[in-house]
């Protein structure tokens, strides 16, 4: 499949659902396509093939029926088992389409049920930042998504308050996004963007500044005395 299939099918999903008056949001690879316009050229253009969606677990049932009629296939046997929290399609055995339900559940989990009446047809920047950030083992092209995201949006204020107040609540949830926001560093020394690099790397401390500055809950600082003697994050799920 083409990247402009999926890009245009994730755009179809979201546009019918909203006329049925479904509240689902984009993540993901293609939700930073939209958000962004970095995304959408080189270096940091790819393509897309699967398509996350953040959906309420209150509309569930109406959500499959609504996939179904767009000639998706669900996964009847893990949808049984997790339509608690998640639900995934399939459609022409080439394109997936996976649901969130009222939280993000990867490597760390938050709620979002709050977050879907804030930004249409994607998440908040904050929400689609702190989705790549939270990887523990992120690829090369988590790593490119969270630099356009950088480079096209300065993170400061609300945005970057959202992320220190979460991270001031998990220790491991920090320490992750931490971990992250020096490996892109790291990255970039070797990344051609010319100029924009110093853009992307005040970028980087000023977000860094603020998540250690927020002042931390008493778990986060019983936690943090454990430190990584204990894992502090979960292995996301494989189908």
């Amino acid at each position: 499949m083409e990247k402009m299939d999926a890009v245009m099918e994730a755009d179809k999903l979201i546009e019918e659902a909203n006329k049925r008056a479904l509240k689902i949001r984009l993540i993901g690879g293609i939700a930073i396509w939209f958000a962004t316009e970095s995304a959408k050229k080189e270096p940091f253009k790819r393509n897309y093939k699967d398509i996350d969606l953040v959906g309420l677990k209150s509309q569930s049932g109406k959500i499959d029926k609504f996939m179904k009629d767009m000639g998706y296939i669900p996964n009847e046997r893990y949808n049984v088992l997790h339509s608690y929290r998640s639900m995934y399609f399939n459609k022409e055995s080439c394109r997936r389409v996976d649901y969130f339900y009222d939280f993000f559940e990867m490597c760390h989990k938050w709620d979002l049920r709050n977050r879907l009446d804030l930004s249409y047809p994607t998440l908040p920047i904050s929400d689609l930042l702190l989705s790549k950030l939270q990887i523990v083992k992120s690829s090369e092209r988590d790593v490119l998504d969270s630099i356009a995201l950088l480079l096209d949006y300065e993170f400061k204020g609300s945005e970057a308050n959202y992320i220190a107040e979460l991270c001031s609540k998990q220790w491991g949830l920090y320490k992750t996004v931490k971990d992250s926001l020096d490996k892109i560093k790291n990255y970039l020394i070797n990344f051609n963007i010319g100029a924009n690099i110093k853009i992307v790397l005040e970028r980087i401390d000023s977000l860094s500044k603020t998540i250690e500055d927020y002042p931390k809950s008493f778990s986060w600082k019983l936690r943090s005395k454990i430190g990584e003697k204990v894992k502090w994050y979960y292995e996301p799920e494989e189908v």
